[in-house]
Parts: C-alpha cells; structure tokens; sequence
C-alpha cells in the first residue's frame, strides 16, 4: 500500500480515493487486538532510521488513514497493527516485498508451537467460535 501512496505528499488524496472505493487500509485493524500494537511502536521507532525516507511516507499514511478510519466509524476501535510497522523495516533492510508474508509467518511458528505444546498438555479439544456454511464434505454442489 505504501508502494502505491508513493509520497507523505500523497497520501491525503490517495488515502481519500481508497476509501471513496471501500478498499481497506492495509495495516489498520486487528481482529483481536483494540488498540495500537505495542510492537508497532516499536517497529515505528526503528523505521526512522531503517527507510527514513518510506519513514515520512507511512507516518503522514499513518495518520491520515487513522483519521479517515475514526470519521468513518467512531464506534470502531481502528488502530495501527504490528504489520504496518514492519513492512517498513523490513523494507529498509533490503527484505523484498514477496518476502513479507513469509517472515510474518515465520516469526509466529514458536507462538504456535506453544499453543500447540499447550494444548497437548491437557488434551482438551479446541472449540473455536466459527461455524462452517460451505457444502458438506463429500458432497458436490
């Protein structure tokens, strides 16, 4: 998305045309966590010095589009989330972008093993609050 802005001297309008077409913010969001993620501060910190000059590009993107989020849905607990943040130190690493996903993957395998060596601990079966709606299994539609 960064890419796409291109400028801090763009991102108002760039930001605006987005949302004008109901795209989403790249970064902005979280389905668990309500608030701006300690790790993005930190990962903020860092950019300054990593890609400064994508630095000022994603602080004016960050700002705008933390605005543009809350005018559109004040109930809504819109905040930066760790991705966001990243993307631009990995990028000031010289991390190409098709990369990304896989490092984001990569740096959650021990918070996964540990859930999984948790719950083996008590071997209570996983209930999680979704509920399939696809054709059942076996069946073509």
């Amino acid at each position: 998305m960064l890419e796409k802005v291109g400028s801090a001297a763009n991102a108002e309008a760039w930001l605006q045309d987005a949302h004008a077409r109901h795209a989403r913010f790249a970064g902005f969001g979280h389905r668990v966590y309500r608030t701006y993620d300690p790790r993005a501060k930190i990962l903020k910190e860092i950019s300054r010095t990593a890609a400064p000059e994508l630095y000022k590009t994603a602080e004016k993107t960050e700002e705008v589009a933390l605005r543009i989020l809350h005018e559109a849905h004040p109930e809504r607990p819109n905040a930066t989330n760790v991705d966001f943040w990243a993307s631009v130190v990995l990028t000031g690493a010289g991390i190409p972008k098709e990369m990304f996903t896989c490092l984001f993957a990569t740096s959650r395998v021990s918070g996964w093993t540990a859930h999984v060596l948790e719950a083996l601990s008590d071997l209570r079966i996983i209930r999680p609050a979704s509920r399939w709606i696809g054709p059942e299994p076996g069946r073509s539609k």
